[in-house]
């Protein structure tokens, strides 16, 4: 018998090694060495190499060391963390001027790796002329952009453009950003932008969240703008001006805590200045300040995906924020009205497959005082994608904007720049609007030199409509098209790509004019993002 009980206890021991053992290659690893690996636009080792990629890449400075070191969550010495890598990652591909970035780690003995961090640049400097169709309306410029100039990720863009839109002639804009200014956690933004009609200036200095682990973040801007706004709604196909002056001071401070489930304490500061020539066109919050205190929190995590939007890898989010706000609304004068305010905000993806994403949000809000509501807001908005395969993909969305007791000049525009392709400009306008947009987007992977090539199929359909009428009683306008895109391979982001869009107008049953722009009609995803606590519905359509 104890023979016996020897052999089971033996047998036991035996067992809880085996168990045991595999913990031991899940020991620590140490970052050994950091290997950054710059490469120019142009790599003579690719097949996209061609006989001038010498000149482009002298004509550019490669991006610097420390640009690409400040981005770094990781250190010599430190524990390997492959979701801290991968977060690198995506934070180095989110400051726009790295065509492809890979992270990628060689083992060293057992208990050690060297990571190597390998960037592409792409192309900065960027002349173009500007041409832009649709709707009855044409855009024709030049602009001149570096969106990394001297190699430390600061862009700079100048821009003159005629607009026949409303006849407002030319337009120019000057625009700074300068990415950790001084080599701080500081974003400095500044821009001017002039019309015959409208001037519209900017300044704002931000500390963001720039990784799921900074503590907190602050933000303070000013705006000056004067000229006048457009009025649709009185008479359509008219160019009512409506004259103004609006200075506004804005300010937000928030902290935060956790790392992948992030909780958000945040205070926000508003004040207005603003004179209005028309009374009638007097906006919701003119002449007040706010005080806002929200608390939020967000959640997520990142799938890489190809074949959405372009040809690049892109960052996919599946996760949650939400937020609740409250807060009071002073008046300043001049016609400026006190009130509570409540608002909130919740928005959830899903990443049900590697075929199948969902994203759905709602934000609402309603200011309160004697006894009643003002100015409540209510926005739904849903996104979604099914890939078919690796070169076809379906994806919709739909946004509804709805107000309530919105005493105030309010006006929503669709038209073809607000996603009813085949529609005039500014010729359907309203206080409330709901846009869906379809496409079936063909990748075939077919590439001339740095040109990518796709083709979509596209249904849009909307409405607007006034506080007092009834959604079943709405006119919806309808269109069917097909488009190609040129893809831009040395780039990345929203302005890779280059938009052809041909358009049948379902109402009066003739095919549009050409409609071309930059950017996809709209992303095959959405993410989520830290927002400052604001009121809501404040955005309107005015030019």
């Amino acid at each position: 018998m104890t023979r016996f009980l020897g052999v089971i206890i033996a047998v036991i021991a035996l067992v809880a090694h085996l168990h045991a053992a595999p913990a031991t290659s899940e020991e620590p690893r140490i970052i050994r060495r950091v290997y950054i690996d710059r490469r120019d636009i142009f790599d003579p080792t690719t097949q996209e190499w061609f006989f001038a990629g010498d000149l482009v890449n002298t004509l550019h400075t490669t991006t610097r060391f420390d640009v690409i070191e400040e981005e770094l969550l990781f250190a010599e010495g430190d524990d390997l963390d492959t979701t801290v890598l991968q977060e690198t990652e995506r934070n180095l591909r989110r400051i726009g001027v790295f065509a492809a970035v890979t992270i990628t780690t060689r083992n060293i003995g057992r208990d050690s790796v060297d990571v190597i961090v390998q960037t592409q640049d792409r192309l900065s400097l960027r002349p173009a002329a500007l041409l832009g169709t649709g709707g009855g309306i044409a855009n024709i410029g030049a602009k001149l952009e570096e969106i990394n100039l001297f190699g430390n990720g600061t862009q700079a863009m100048v821009y003159g453009l005629y607009r026949t839109e409303n006849a407002i002639g030319w337009e120019g804009m000057a625009q700074l950003t300068q990415r950790r200014l001084f080599g701080s956690e500081l974003n400095l933004n500044a821009a001017l932008r002039a019309n015959a009609v409208r001037t519209d200036q900017m300044l704002q200095v931000t500390q963001p969240y720039r990784t799921m682990s900074t503590p907190w973040a602050f933000s303070v801007g000013v705006w000056n703008a004067f000229g006048s706004d457009f009025d649709y709604q009185s008479d359509p196909g008219s160019r009512t001006l409506l004259p103004f002056h609006d200075r506004e001071f804005v300010g937000w401070l928030s902290q935060a805590s956790g790392e992948r489930d992030r909780l958000f304490t945040s205070v926000s500061i508003r004040l207005s200045d603003v004179k209005r020539t028309v009374p009638s066109s007097r906006q919701a919050f003119d002449n007040t300040g706010h005080f806002l205190v929200a608390f939020s929190s967000i959640t997520q995590t990142y799938h890489r995906s190809r074949f959405l939007d372009g040809y690049e890898t892109e960052d996919v989010p599946e996760g949650a924020w939400g937020s609740a706000i409250i807060g009071r609304v002073f008046s300043l004068g001049n016609g400026g009205q006190t009130m509570w305010y409540l608002g909130g905000q919740a928005e959830q993806s899903r990443y049900v497959s590697p075929a199948l994403y969902l994203h759905g949000r709602i934000q609402a809000g309603t200011g309160f005082g004697d006894r009643r509501a003002r100015y409540t807001y209510l926005e739904i908005n849903g996104l979604g994608h099914l890939k078919f395969s690796d070169h076809f993909v379906a994806t919709a969305r739909i946004r509804t904007q709805t107000a309530w007791n919105w005493t105030a000049f309010r006006q929503l525009v669709l038209d073809f720049e607000n996603g009813l392709r085949g529609y005039g400009a500014n010729g359907i306008s309203g206080e409330n609007r709901i846009i869906t947009n379809s496409e079936l987007r063909w990748f075939p992977g077919w590439k001339t030199w740095i040109l990518g090539w796709s083709a979509v199929a596209f249904y849009d359909n909307g409405a607007v409509w006034g506080q007092g009428d009834a959604l079943a009683s709405t006119r919806f306008h309808h269109a069917v098209g097909f488009g190609l895109r040129i893809h831009n391979l040395k780039a990345a982001g929203e302005d890779a790509v280059f938009r052809f869009d041909l358009a049948y107008n379902m109402d009066t049953g003739k095919i549009a004019g050409l409609i071309f722009n930059i950017r996809q009609a709209f992303s095959a995803f959405s993410s989520h993002k830290y927002r400052a606590p604001d009121v809501l519905g404040r955005d309107i359509d005015l030019q």
